[in-house]
């Protein structure tokens, strides 16, 4: 058993270190990127109808083969020293990629219920787990520890972006409400103009139709300018700083 765990150990990535990928993490690589791609197709409901079988079939190998990888890191884990024999393997079950690996299967054992939309996010939800194999556990720890390291800042900004949406919602309520009552009667219905608006999206399904309104969404999108770019610069100087170290 000991000999089966460490094999198992040397061929799975668990983000402890930065190493190239192994065969049998490649092939997982692949079987999780084609059963998103799956997901995806079968969610068109006329080709899922017309190939059913077929997909009936996939989602059953898939779950199998992801179900026999669950297993398979559950006794390679024991190789850490903090996860090592049975209450360790037990602690392992509650971390972020074991969760993320149990709910990928639960379709699998919940086949008989009919597949909903709940499933098929419970499928492609495996997808995050690439990003725990070879480089890329290195990459997010490095992107992750950047954000951390200038949370207040970003904190800040976020402060900043949510007391402009309130002016901004609050202010079309009070100038447009009247004119338009389906789009600005409340602030609670501005608040989608206004996010559309200072995130620079602006689908351009409701927008002002008074002097005064139109002239307040001009300042809006002047400042909205500001609180995309502050975020942004924010997290580059982060990012420069955190790789200039390396």
């Amino acid at each position: 058993m000991n000999s089966l765990s460490k094999y198992l150990f040397e061929h799975l990535h668990f983000g402890i270190e930065e190493k190239d990928f192994t065969f049998m993490e490649k092939v997982i690589f692949l079987l999780i990127v084609v059963n998103c791609l799956i997901v995806i197709i079968e969610s068109e409901s006329f080709i899922y109808q017309k190939y059913q079988y077929f997909f009936d079939t996939v989602r059953l190998t898939f779950g199998t083969l992801f179900t026999i990888e669950y297993i398979s890191r559950l006794i390679a884990v024991g190789q850490i020293k903090q996860f090592s024999g049975i209450k360790g393997r037990v602690r392992y079950i509650f971390t972020i990629w074991a969760i993320i690996d149990l709910l990928a299967i639960l379709p699998l054992f919940l086949a008989g219920l009919n597949e909903g939309f709940l499933f098929r996010l419970l499928r492609a939800i495996r997808l995050f787990g690439l990003i725990r194999f070879g480089r890329f556990s290195v990459a997010i720890h490095n992107v992750t520890s950047a954000i951390l390291e200038r949370r207040s800042e970003l904190i800040f900004s976020l402060f900043i972006s949510i007391t402009l949406l309130f002016i901004s919602s609050t202010v079309l309520y009070v100038v447009e409400g009247g004119h338009q009552p389906e789009a600005f009667g409340s602030i609670l219905r501005s608040v989608w103009w206004a996010a559309a608006a200072l995130t620079t999206v602006g689908y351009g399904d409701v927008y002002p139709i008074t002097p005064t309104g139109k002239f307040f969404a001009i300042l809006s999108a002047f400042f909205s300018i500001g609180i995309v770019a502050l975020p942004a610069g924010i997290l580059a100087g982060a990012f420069t700083e955190k790789f200039s170290k390396k």
